[in-house]
């Protein structure tokens, strides 16, 4: 990826014959976020850098916990809006971000929100023993639509491969004593609940999550990621931006879940 000063454009090309070219006067909107995942999925370009301002190559990365930060941009492209998603690592972000802000101004926002997930004993969940259906709706696209008097909850868990998508076993999300939300690797789901101080933990082989307020009429959106376990696959959960995961479930699948 090169920040082009001179031409004004912000540009990528790989091994792969993957690329894009967007003028700076095309982009909007710029969001950098932190993650915490393991790598193997195709949601973005990996980018390692190799000197700013300059080039930033693609890199191939190994499958394991990666703690790198999301770059998505939103830019105008003959008439339309489009969005793009980057994957920076930690060692090259401030360069990156430094490099951005320069450009782009105050039209970025960093994401940074307070809650911080930790383990949790899964036998402690009072609805750890729910069984659920979930039916992947490959055909169906629901979208939220947020209501006055409930919190919306939206939640996505990123396949770590695209043949992955829709297939293994079941990521749960408790909200205190009840799930509100089923999901797979690539798909995604979302609730309503009352407005309320909350426990979210997220339930695989293990469990993983945090408090939260949720106020009525407002949007909160999660992401679920996966890990390799040893029986199953582990996950883990975050609050993040609503561009990062409405650029997520755009290429999901809808989890159509029910008790069984």
């Amino acid at each position: 990826m090169t920040f082009d000063d001179v031409s004004k454009r912000l540009t990528f090309k790989d091994g792969a014959h993957d690329k894009f070219e967007i003028s700076y006067d095309s982009v909007s909107r710029v969001v950098f976020e932190m993650t915490t995942h393991m790598r193997g999925g195709a949601a973005a370009q990996v980018l390692m850098a190799t000197g700013l301002p300059g080039t930033v190559a693609g890199k191939a990365m190994a499958r394991a916990h990666v703690h790198n930060y999301f770059f998505y941009l939103e830019y105008g492209n003959g008439g339309k809006n489009e969005q793009l998603l980057l994957e920076v690592p930690r060692q090259s972000s401030k360069e990156v971000i430094d490099q951005a802000t320069h450009i782009f101004g105050a039209k970025i926002t960093i994401a940074d929100y307070q809650e911080k997930g930790e383990q949790i004993d899964p036998a402690k969940l009072p609805a750890v023993k729910s069984k659920d259906v979930v039916k992947v709706d490959k055909h169906n696209h629901p979208l939220p639509e947020p209501k006055v008097d409930k919190a919306l909850v939206v939640v996505v868990c990123p396949a770590l491969a695209a043949r992955y998508a829709g297939r293994g076993n079941q990521f749960k999300l408790h909200a205190n004593d009840r799930v509100i939300a089923v999901n797979k690797q690539g798909t995604y789901s979302f609730a309503y609940v009352n407005p309320g101080k909350y426990r979210l933990v997220s339930q695989s082989e293990n469990a993983y999550g945090f408090e939260i307020e949720l106020e009525a009429g407002k949007s909160y959106y999660f992401l679920q990621n996966t890990f390799d376990g040893i029986l199953k696959n582990e996950t883990s959960l975050s609050r993040d931006s609503p561009e990062l995961v409405t650029y997520l479930l755009n290429g999901s699948y809808y989890s159509d879940w029910r008790p069984k």
